[in-house]
């Protein structure tokens, strides 16, 4: 519970309860001049995993007095980004990701003080698809993790080479992602680099003895390209 909501999970349904909207708008800006006062220049919104609306409405409501961090205007979107069972086109992953792009970009372009998306936490869910199974429940998918000695996503018809597949995939799309002014929609992109943690697959860079492997090399490459492809945009 949170005082001055109603409901036991107040912030899903915060919208439609306007005591509890500006209840958890006065504690954001609370939080905003606690990092505003410690030399902090930019806020992300609330981290999101699927509600872009949300994302949207929050930072309308907490941009309405000013466009900087001195209000506790947010002018990044944050959210993160799993697809599912090592089948990102035949369960939606790649359709879902474009979608949240496009969700960003559409805010940018509604609000041109609104910088682009920060996506923290990329990755593969070791599980059915959503549709299939809305809790992910490890190794219950077409592709179980325990039926690699790896733990990764193995070669198959959608990633010729894994998660390195994936992770190239992701890099086109995010460098393909720009308003109609030409801005680039995202600034951050960090992979969850970590071996089946909260579902996961093993998604880690680096193999046991510390050694780049496929998917590093993968992710190195991607940032490369994208970097390369935001300087030829500035030039």
């Amino acid at each position: 519970p949170v005082k001055g909501c109603s409901g036991d999970q107040p912030l899903p349904q915060m919208w439609e309860d306007p005591a509890c909207i500006d209840t958890i708008m006065a504690g954001w800006k609370q939080t905003a001049a606690t990092a505003v006062s410690k030399g902090y220049k930019y806020l992300t919104t609330p981290l999101v995993a699927e509600n872009m609306d949300y994302a949207k409405d929050f930072l309308e409501k907490a941009c309405s007095e000013c466009h900087d961090a001195s209000c506790g205007c947010p002018v990044y979107v944050a959210f993160h980004f799993y697809a599912y069972d090592c089948q990102p086109e035949a369960l939606g992953g790649y359709e879902t990701f474009q979608k949240r792009l496009d969700a960003v970009k559409d805010i940018m372009e509604a609000h041109s003080f609104v910088k682009g998306a920060i996506i923290n936490e990329v990755g593969m869910l070791n599980c059915a698809g959503e549709a299939d199974n809305p809790i992910c429940v490890p190794n219950s998918g077409t592709y179980p993790a325990t039926d690699s000695t790896s733990h990764a996503c193995p070669a198959n018809k959608e990633l010729p080479d894994g998660l390195a597949t994936f992770i190239e995939k992701l890099f086109d799309m995010v460098i393909d992602a720009k308003t109609s002014d030409g801005r680039s929609v995202v600034k951050g992109f960090s992979w969850f680099n970590e071996n089946m943690a909260g579902g996961t697959y093993n998604l880690q860079l680096f193999d046991g003895n510390g050694k780049l492997n496929q998917v590093g090399e993968a992710y190195i490459k991607g940032c490369s390209r994208w970097g390369a492809a935001q300087s030829a945009a500035t030039a």
